[in-house]
């Protein structure tokens, strides 16, 4: 995890093994990155690196590279390789990752607090 990378309160790393987040990368509050997940960029020609915004969860082996944002409360599946923005509430899956489904606003909130307070 480089020292220049941008972390918000409330980060949750449930098993923080494998974990790589570059220089320029930014995550919001209370978001969940579980093991092995990558966050860089997608060349050594351009210095962008992902932008993680609040609530977010990033499951294990997911590879997020570029000037990319994962969305508000946006979920990535396991093993994803995410080369484009995530919008909020979005739920992505395989390699390329793909939108496969998103939640109302009112649902997921009311999850990501349950998630929040069971974790506490």
């Amino acid at each position: 995890m480089s020292p220049a990378a941008r972390l918000g309160a409330g980060l949750c790393l449930p098993h923080p093994v494998g974990i790589v987040i570059g220089e320029g990368s930014v995550i919001g509050n209370d978001v969940t990155i579980y093991q092995g997940v990558t966050l860089g960029r997608a060349s050594h020609d351009v210095d962008a690196y992902p932008s993680i915004d609040d609530g977010a969860v990033i499951y294990a082996g997911a590879t997020l590279l570029g000037p990319i944002r994962i969305g508000r409360n946006a979920i990535v599946a396991a093993h994803s390789v995410v080369l484009s923005d995530v919008p909020d509430f979005a739920t992505v899956v395989g390699a390329p990752a793909r939108i496969v489904g998103s939640a109302r606003t009112e649902d997921r909130l009311q999850a990501a607090d349950v998630n929040r307070a069971a974790s506490r």
